[in-house]
C-alpha cells in the first residue's frame, strides 16, 4: 500500500467526475486562499460536481464553504498531521463517501500523502515528486508552469481534467456575498462617524511571519509621515490574537473573527496595506485595493495578484520614499465613501 503504482494514467474524463476532493492539509490562511482559482475554475468547468476540501486550519471552512460548488470543508487539527493513527480515526468521517477523484495539492508532503492514502476515491492524482511514496492512479510531470505565482500554480491541476489553463491570469476570489459586503460597509460606517465622516480609509495589518514582519517603529514613522501629508486620512489598525492592541492613538482599531467579513471590510476601505502575509491575500481575494510591502520574499511568486494592486520591495527604499509611493497610490484610486 505504501508503494507507488508503476503504471499510472495522466488524465480523467471530466464528464464522469461528480465528486472531487481537494487535499491541502495546511494551516496558513494564504495557502488556503491560493486554492480559490482552482475551486472557481472547477465550478465553472464542472458545474454539476461537488467539491470537498481537507485542510489543516479550523477557520478554513468559514472562508471556503460558501464558495461555488463547495459542499464540505474538513479541518484536520494541526497536532494530528504527523500522527497517522490519530489522523486515521479523525478522517473516518470522509470514508463514508467515495470520491470520483482526490487531488493531492501538496505533492511530496508527508501529511498530504497520508490523507491521500486514507480517503476513498476512484482516482487519486498528484504531480510527480521525488518524495512521492503514496499510491496514486494519476501522475503528471509538472513541466513548465503556466504561471509562476503560488496563487495560480494550483491551476495546473486542471490538466488532469483536460481543461485548458486560462490564458488571462485570474485573481484570487472567495466570492463574497452581497450580504457580507453590506455588513462590512455598515461596520466601516460606524468608524466614519463624526469628524471621520468624509475621510479616505486605509486598513493596515502589522503582523507577518518571521522576518517578513515590519517593526512597529517603522509603522509608527509611516503613519506619522502619511498623516502629515494628508490629515484627511483615517488609518484602521487591524487587530488579531497576535496583535491585541493598536499601534498608537493616531489610528483606530478594528477586528473580526469572521474572515469573510474581515475581507469584505478590507474591500470597503479605500486601501489595504500590509507586509507579505495571509490577510494580504485575503484582501486580494475579497476585491480590496492592495498595497503590499515586501522585504524578504519574491514579489513574482507571492506578491499581490491583480493588475489594480501594487507590491513594492521596501528593502532599499527610505521610509519617505515608501510614504510617497503610498500617498500617490492612494490618491490614484477613487474615493469609496
Amino acid at each position: 500500500m505504501l508503494s507507488r503504482r508503476t503504471s499510472v494514467q495522466t488524465t480523467v474524463e471530466k464528464e464522469s467526475i461528480k465528486n472531487i476532493l481537494i487535499i491541502r492539509p495546511n494551516y496558513r490562511i494564504g495557502n488556503l486562499i491560493f486554492l480559490t482559482p482552482l475551486i472557481n475554475a472547477l465550478a465553472k468547468e464542472l458545474p454539476d460536481a461537488k467539491i470537498d476540501i481537507i485542510v489543516g486550519m479550523k477557520l478554513a471552512g468559514k472562508i471556503l464553504e460558501p464558495m461555488p460548488n463547495v459542499d464540505k470543508v474538513i479541518d484536520i487539527p494541526r497536532k494530528l498531521l504527523l500522527h497517522p493513527l490519530q489522523m486515521y480515526a479523525y478522517i473516518q468521517q470522509t470514508r463514508q463517501k467515495e470520491y470520483d477523484i482526490a487531488l493531492n495539492i501538496s505533492g511530496g508532503s508527508t501529511s498530504a500523502q497520508i490523507v491521500s492514502l486514507l480517503v476513498k476515491a476512484k482516482y487519486k492524482a498528484s504531480f510527480a515528486s521525488d518524495k512521492l511514496w503514496a499510491d496514486f492512479t494519476h501522475i503528471q510531470e509538472r513541466g513548465n508552469l503556466t504561471y509562476r505565482h503560488m496563487g495560480l500554480e494550483v491551476l495546473e491541476f486542471l490538466r488532469f481534467f483536460n481543461i485548458e489553463i486560462p490564458k488571462n491570469a485570474p485573481s484570487l476570489d472567495i466570492k463574497l456575498s452581497d450580504e457580507e459586503i453590506q455588513t462590512a460597509k455598515y461596520e466601516l460606517m460606524q468608524l466614519l462617524q463624526g469628524d471621520n465622516k468624509n475621510k479616505r480609509v486605509i486598513a493596515i495589518f502589522r503582523n507577518a511571519r518571521f522576518d517578513k514582519k515590519i517593526s512597529d517603529e517603522w509603522w509608527n514613522k509611516w503613519v506619522d509621515l502619511l498623516l502629515k501629508n494628508d490629515k484627511e486620512l483615517l488609518i484602521v489598525d487591524i487587530l488579531s490574537p497576535d496583535i491585541p492592541t493598536k499601534l498608537n492613538d493616531k489610528v483606530v482599531a478594528y477586528s473580526n473573527k469572521n474572515l469573510r467579513i474581515l475581507g469584505a471590510f478590507f474591500r470597503a476601505c479605500d486601501l489595504y496595506v500590509s507586509a507579505d502575509t495571509g490577510p494580504m491575500h485575503l484582501a486580494v481575494a475579497s476585491g480590496a485595493r492592495v498595497l503590499a510591502f515586501f522585504n524578504k520574499t519574491d514579489i513574482s511568486i507571492y506578491g499581490a495578484l491583480g493588475e489594480a494592486n501594487k507590491t513594492i520591495d521596501i528593502e532599499k527604499l527610505s521610509i519617505e520614499e515608501v510614504v510617497k509611493i503610498s500617498d500617490d497610490f492612494l490618491h490614484s484610486l477613487p474615493h469609496k465613501q
